[in-house]
């Protein structure tokens, strides 16, 4: 009678028995993946894991494009702080309308209504505020 043939793939170092079935299974697979290997070094693909370092992995080097870049997070937070420098020094009565019109989202037209003063009173107003802001910002 012919002798069972044993079947050991190396797992962690180590010859682990297993079937015939999963020996053959495994030595496909392990080909298949040297076989995409050798393919993609000869299309010259490139691996970012190729850059990996004890310290980082070259993943980490990916620009993440959806997010915004960190100098143009700094200069809009350094605009609205000198933005914010530059309402304190308004008048009341300026800093009121600023508010109302673009931080409360009104009209000049519900303004008109609210105050009893002409649309175009307002709308004179709020661009000689903002040329005095763009000034003020400018300095």
């Amino acid at each position: 009678m012919a002798e069972k043939k044993e079947y050991r793939i190396k797992v962690q170092g180590q010859l682990v028995p297993v079937s015939e079935e999963v020996y053959f299974t495994y030595h496909r697979m392990k080909r298949r993946e040297t076989y995409l290997e050798e393919r993609d070094t000869a299309n010259g693909v490139f691996y970012y894991s190729a850059m990996d370092t004890a310290e980082t992995t070259g993943e980490d080097g990916i620009p993440d494009l959806a997010s915004p870049r960190v100098e143009d997070v700094v200069v809009a937070k350094l605009i609205t702080e000198k933005l914010h420098q530059c309402l304190a020094q308004l008048s009341k009565e300026e800093q009121a309308l600023i508010s109302a019109l673009y931080f409360q989202g009104k009209s000049q037209a519900e303004l008109e209504r609210e105050t009893g003063i002409k649309q175009q009173t307002i709308s004179y107003r709020e661009r000689q505020i903002r040329l005095k802001l763009k000034k003020m910002i400018e300095k």
